[in-house]
């Protein structure tokens, strides 16, 4: 009866570092009281480390049967650790599992660590029921190694969580195939050599380990490669910018030589007719002759040249395809919002734009754009047709273009991030056949260090 004590002291142990090892890895998403969640913490760790005692004990007496009974109220431990998470920190469903069965490969690790030193040096004490001497043993791997890998998975977490571990929903699968197999191992295939069996689950839970570092390494490569891949894009669709600029400049410049050299004889023809006294005639030449002149002199949408540039440029691109054009837009020529943001903002509404209108039923093809700053702030508002077909996964809208096979679209992943960027928000949302976003993105100083 006396081993129960330092059973039970041991037992508090373990339940205290493995909640200290869980709340170290969300202590940045902790929105609640320190002290309220220290008292939860210290209230279950003694409360239910009895209960799952007394369960163990239970079964023990009742079963005749060798297993580890600490594993049948592994389920209810995981349960409570999963809601107490979940209302402590608000993160999702997908992390927390991810963290508590980390925490149980922890502790089955500081065991089996205190067992194989007990088997290669204290062989007596790897006998029989525990005493009070266990409570170093056990104690001290649990203490020092908790701390240790909660600060090594803590940095692995974070990197999940800055590529959004929603997208990440099965990585729990794999740390709760490793307990399995180390469950499976202690409770049913045993091994009858105390050191070996112990050296065989420390190498499975540090092959699990080794899986998980290599596993978000190739992740977080994959997506950072992504990333790389998406700047280049939007530096190439840069530089079709500034070259669409050039050409403008250039034809500008043509047509300003051309009608330079034209004017000397504009104004003879229209001297010779008021000479002549037909006022008429050369009322209506002049009337032509500035008709041809707004024509070739389009005047500018906005004072900001990178957006006039670009919505001109798309704007001819989409009358091409008979799709109507309507654009109100006030900006001023110099903000604290980069060209090159408006730049990767404008373009991909403006892509999204003409393919979905371009889809739509011919005579209802339409694009609606304006732009209106005002008290520090700018709002760009953005509507088209399109076939009425959306493709939605979580909330998130899927590109319908042929070669992004329903992937996540990456032009409104851009603009979010740029809106983001400027402590602004994005909106989208769409009827029967019209889509429509909007876009606000803050002007203020006090958001430069959101954007730096």
């Amino acid at each position: 009866m006396e081993s129960i004590y330092p059973e039970y002291i041991i037992s508090v142990i373990e339940a205290t570092m493995t909640m200290f090892f869980c709340l170290y890895i969300t202590r940045y998403q902790l929105n609640k009281k320190r002290s309220t969640l220290l008292i939860i913490l210290i209230s279950l760790a003694i409360v239910g480390t009895a209960v799952s005692m007394f369960i163990s004990i239970l079964l023990d007496s009742i079963l005749s049967i060798t297993l580890d009974f600490s594993t049948l109220s592994l389920p209810l431990w995981l349960l409570i650790g999963y809601f107490l998470l979940r209302w402590a920190t608000g993160e999702p469903s997908t992390g927390i599992l991810l963290i508590l069965l980390l925490s149980i490969q922890v502790l089955h690790l500081c065991r089996s660590t205190t067992l194989l030193i007990y088997g290669l040096f204290f062989p007596s004490l790897a006998q029989g029921s525990f005493c009070w001497v266990d409570i170093l043993g056990f104690g001290i791997p649990s203490i020092l190694f908790t701390q240790l890998l909660a600060i090594f998975f803590s940095k692995l977490y974070n990197k999940i969580r800055v590529l959004n571990i929603k997208k990440y929903i099965r990585l729990w699968i794999i740390p709760l195939f490793f307990v399995l197999l180390y469950l499976l191992q202690t409770n049913f295939y045993a091994i009858d050599d105390f050191v070996l069996s112990n050296v065989f689950r420390i190498t499975i839970i540090l092959c699990a380990f080794m899986t998980y570092s290599q596993m978000i390494a190739a992740v977080f490569q994959a997506s950072e490669t992504a990333k790389e891949a998406e700047m280049h894009i939007q530096l190439a669709h840069q530089l079709d910018l500034q070259q669409a600029q050039m050409e403008d400049i250039e034809n500008h410049a043509k047509e300003m030589k051309r009608i330079r050299h034209d004017y000397r004889q504009h104004v003879l023809v229209l001297r010779g007719m008021l000479e002549k006294g037909a006022i008429e005639e050369a009322l209506q030449y002049l009337t032509h002759y500035e008709n041809t002149l707004i024509q070739v002199t389009q005047p500018p949408l906005c004072d900001n040249l990178t957006v006039d540039t670009l919505c001109r440029h798309y704007e001819k691109l989409a009358q091409q395809a008979n799709i109507h054009v309507s654009m109100i837009i006030s900006l001023p020529k110099k903000s604290n919002i980069a060209d090159s943001d408006f730049s990767i903002i404008l373009g991909n509404l403006w892509e999204n734009a003409v393919t979905a209108a371009i889809n739509s039923k011919y005579s209802k093809r339409f694009i609606k754009l304006q732009i209106q700053t005002q008290q520090e702030q700018v709002l760009i508002h953005m509507e088209n047709s399109f076939d009425g077909i959306i493709y939605e996964k979580d909330k998130q809208f899927l590109s319908s273009k042929p070669h992004r096979n329903k992937s996540e679209g990456v032009g409104i992943t851009s603009i979010q991030a740029i809106a983001t960027k400027y402590g602004g928000w994005t909106h989208f949302s769409y009827t029967s056949d019209t889509f429509i976003a909007s876009i606000l993105l803050y002007f203020q100083d006090k958001n430069s260090s959101i954007q730096d």
